[in-house]
């Protein structure tokens, strides 16, 4: 201090007077305030790159987890065995899980895993609907199973045959309560009168397929095929056995039908059925050529099960438990890669028969010694790659069915490559394009020449995509320019770019293409 009281940094003696604020550290204040406001820069700078980031990459629009995805039919006793007895089990498709999420699949469809007298050689003749083949496992399996798919973002559908563990499919108790529980209640309170609309809901009947719907959503099942219901005489009640089933399964879960049941249902009775059925079960017979397939599909699409959203979809099958595999004999492993191909470009649920994506060939019994199970041969036991830890079964045990001679393991990246396109691409995993007045169709089946079919799928503001397949044995060379100019291939490790004025295509070959606009 200098004898004026001024230091050096020119500090003023503080009188009485002088306000508080004036003796704060006013430079720590500053550091402060500059830290925190540098800080909370710095935070919202970070929320917004985190926004950006966590931001989808793509905006498509959603549709329920059976709608457009694709299933995976599988026979249980011939995809893995886990206990090396030569008959697969539950226990084996949970150890194969890994695999069916690799293949890009959104739900497993199990055939029939009911006791028998004689399962799998008699899998069709049950006798329950609550329990599992001694020879599959147990329930708590199929609650393992269902738990092991969830985790990797798949679902648990199972078939129930109806036909002819039951005889007859019996009276609905909903036929005369439904209109009762469409009734408004009034409710006053404080004054205020308030109209209630109750939810329209059936009564459920008790019968064996009720409470078998109930008993397996409790061990983890997502939804049901209702298998054999038009081999019954009378269908009186169908559509309100329909609206039970539909009740007890819920929003979330499919019901799914065959194509057959509709057949056998007459007007008005099928329109009220299929307010309760999310997905009618359509078969194609992809060796009947270009041209049956085109009718066939047109006139699906055509039908009273045309695209519409909401509204009943189609599940596309080629193959399955009770037709023939597309690979056997005298039938090229390439057929079934091109028929499966043009089946992931439908609109619609395809379903994939275990093994198709390989084209595995139905079982050939050279020596006739397995003739009691010929029946069976297209339930061929699944074939693994070579280099793979763990094979159908162990080397010390036969399967229950003799070995499929030919599977290409070359076709399983392009059939999981195209998956994963449909899944990606709302130009093909939608069915329709919804507005809000219309419902316009997003799929054009053409053919070309007697063995050519195609497939063109588009949507607003999205790439369009065509399949092209030759389902015929010669090599062929096409112009369709009034159709399409050029496009880019799909499905192979590089894009090449085609153009359309001399489209080349083998024998038995499906070609993918996504189309210049």
């Amino acid at each position: 201090m200098d004898s004026n009281g001024h230091g050096p940094n020119g500090n003023i003696p503080l009188g009485k007077d002088t306000p508080s604020f004036v003796s704060w550290n006013w430079p720590l204040i500053r550091k402060c305030t500059f830290f925190v406001f540098m800080s909370s820069l710095l935070a919202m700078c970070a929320v917004v790159v985190a926004m950006i980031v966590t931001l989808p990459k793509t905006c498509n629009p959603k549709t329920m987890w059976y709608r457009g995805s694709v299933f995976y039919e599988i026979f249980p006793a011939s995809f893995q065995d886990s206990d090396n007895d030569g008959i697969g089990d539950l226990r084996g498709i949970v150890q194969r899980s890994d695999y069916l999420k690799s293949l890009g699949v959104s739900a497993v469809r199990l055939n029939s895993i009911f006791p028998s007298p004689h399962y799998p050689d008699d899998f069709k003749n049950i006798t329950s609907l609550t329990d599992v083949s001694k020879v599959l496992g147990t329930v708590e399996d199929v609650q393992q199973l269902s738990q092991a798919l969830h985790l990797r973002n798949m679902s648990l559908v199972l078939d129930l045959p109806l036909f002819p563990y039951l005889k007859e499919l019996g009276k609905s108790d909903g036929a005369s309560a439904v209109k009762v529980l469409a009734s408004t209640t009034l409710n006053v309170s404080d004054g205020m009168t308030t109209t209630t609309t109750t939810t329209p809901r059936p009564v459920i009947t008790t019968n064996l397929i009720t409470q078998a719907l109930q008993h397996w959503i409790k061990f983890g099942v997502d939804g049901f095929y209702i298998k054999g219901l038009e081999e019954f005489v009378e269908l009186e009640d169908i559509d309100y056995h329909m609206a039970e089933w539909k009740d007890i399964l819920g929003y979330s879960r499919v019901l799914i039908i065959s194509e057959a049941v509709l057949e056998k249902v007459k007007e008005p009775q099928r329109s009220l059925l299929l307010r309760h059925v999310d997905l009618v079960d359509v078969h194609l017979n992809v060796f009947n050529g270009a041209k049956d397939l085109e009718e066939r599909i047109n006139n699906v699409l055509a039908s009273e099960i045309a695209p519409a959203d909401p509204g009943v979809w189609v599940q596309w099958s080629i193959a399955g438990v009770d037709s023939p595999r597309l690979t056997r004999n005298g039938v090229n492993t390439n057929f079934t890669l091109t028929a499966t191909l043009m089946q992931l470009m439908l609109p619609g649920t395809p379903n994939i028969f275990y093994g198709d994506e390989i084209g595995l060939q139905a079982a050939k019994d050279q020596l006739n010694e397995h003739n009691e199970t010929k029946h069976l041969h297209h339930l061929s036991t699944m074939q693994w790659p070579e280099n793979s830890t763990q094979q159908f079964t162990n080397r010390e045990t036969l399967p229950w069915l003799p070995n499929a001679p030919t599977a290409n393991f070359d076709y399983l990246p392009i059939v999981s490559r195209m998956i994963r396109l449909r899944d990606r691409s709302p130009s093909i995993y939608k069915n329709a394009i919804c507005k809000t007045e219309s419902v316009l169709p997003n799929t054009a089946i053409r053919r070309s020449e007697d063995d050519i079919l195609i497939v063109e799928r588009l949507y607003p503001r999205r790439n369009s995509f065509a399949s092209i397949s030759n389902f015929g044995q010669k090599r062929l060379t096409l112009d369709m320019s009034s159709n399409f100019y050029s496009g880019v291939v799909m499905l192979h490790d590089s894009s090449d770019k085609i153009y359309f004025s001399d489209f080349q295509i083998g024998p038995a070959e499906s070609i993918i293409v996504r189309l210049d606009k």
